[in-house]
């Protein structure tokens, strides 16, 4: 039988290229992605801020639900009660927060940093007569002698001692808007710099992905070439689906979960901007990441390492494998790793039923061929 060859069409010739040849013709291509990619950091630096501004907006709805809770629950209120869910979405619609005031009486206003101050001539009256207590007033009806403008110390005590028997408590709604912090003078700008770069990749990414991609498919036979045009849209479906399961829901309860534990253990929250920007970034880097799982057990199946049955007598210690995976991707809380582990166990299923049911093709590597 005649073997069969393969044509000699530009993409071959290329393959006989010289080990240097190679290395320059990968040389101009990283090149043109990277003018791709600074083209679209210039575009990116522009709309930076407001996508700084857009990734605080889950971490100022969750503030704002957690504070709105924890103040109904001070006042002895169930958050999830239905008689109270108008004022629940009040305090969090309006970012108030119940806090409790004590107002001074007006005969106490005269109070000042400068009233502390030792009166001279009361400390020397009390030096030459050896006497340890002034003749004042005392009780809660004690007036201030504000005419003298400072108040000898042993006075001062028995009018603070007075005051606390004098006030009365109220309580008032403060707008309380959540805002991330910056302990650097130059943390904010490399922020922006950061976000403008990942949001120049995503709008270069297709002269970025283009020239990468004709580099690797000059090495490629034109039936494996074929096979990466159909997966590759399935690849990028998949992790845009992480992406947007990450950051529109799960990053919701995961940032829940963990105020929620703070607030247990009365730790205040006060967001950093390059943490929370990290970790904002992340979440739904990992999720997209992951959610490429049907695609690498599908290649798996396909260079022989593994076997459509061996998927299904293995699912145990696949579903083990997948929540220790969900758990070193994902932050160090149970919300989001569950949240991980679970759609993952559905697209190793839907692995499984691509490995059976997707055709195989003439094979990969050095024992692919294509007809005369």
């Amino acid at each position: 039988m005649e073997k069969l060859s393969r044509p000699k069409d530009d993409l071959f010739e290329n393959s006989t290229m010289t080990f240097g040849e190679h290395l320059e013709d990968l040389r101009h291509s990283l090149f043109r992605a990277m003018i791709w990619l600074a083209g679209g950091l210039l575009i990116g630096l522009f709309f930076a801020n407001e996508v700084v501004r857009f990734v605080q907006i889950p971490l100022e709805g969750a503030i704002e639900q957690f504070n709105a809770d924890r103040d109904l629950h001070r006042l002895g209120y169930d958050p999830s009660d239905e008689s109270v869910q108008d004022l629940h979405k009040f305090l969090a619609k309006n970012a108030l927060v119940w806090e409790i005031i004590y107002e001074v009486p007006e005969k106490f206003q005269a109070l000042t940093m400068e009233s502390f101050v030792p009166n001279p001539s009361v400390e020397q009256q009390q030096g030459e007569t050896g006497s340890t207590q002034a003749e004042t007033p005392s009780g809660k009806d004690a007036d201030l002698p504000a005419s003298e403008g400072v108040v000898d110390p042993v006075e001062m005590a028995k009018i603070l001692n007075s005051l606390p028997t004098t006030l009365q408590p109220k309580i008032q709604l403060r707008e309380n808007k959540t805002s991330l912090s910056s302990l650097k003078m130059e943390e904010p700008f490399m922020i922006w710099v950061k976000a403008g770069l990942i949001l120049g990749a995503i709008i270069g990414s297709p002269g970025i992905f283009y020239h990468l991609w004709a580099f690797v498919a000059a090495g490629l036979h034109s039936h494996e070439r074929k096979y990466v045009y159909i997966y590759l849209p399935f690849s990028v479906t998949l992790f845009i689906s992480g992406v947007i399961l990450a950051f529109f829901l799960v990053l919701h309860f995961v940032l829940s979960f963990l105020l929620a534990f703070n607030g247990s253990m009365d730790v205040a929250v006060e967001p950093r901007l390059s943490y929370y920007v990290n970790f904002v970034l992340l979440l739904p880097l990992g999720f997209g990441i992951a959610f490429q799982l049907p695609l690498v057990m599908l290649f798996l199946q396909r260079i022989g390492l593994f076997e459509t049955q061996s998927y299904i007598e293995s699912w145990k210690v696949a579903v083990l494998v997948i929540f220790v995976v969900a758990m070193v991707v994902t932050p160090a809380d149970v919300t989001s790793m569950i949240a991980l582990a679970v759609p993952l166990i559905f697209l190793y299923a839907l692995g499984i039923l691509m490995c059976k049911f997707i055709p195989r093709g003439r094979g990969m590597g050095s024992d692919a061929y294509d007809p005369a």
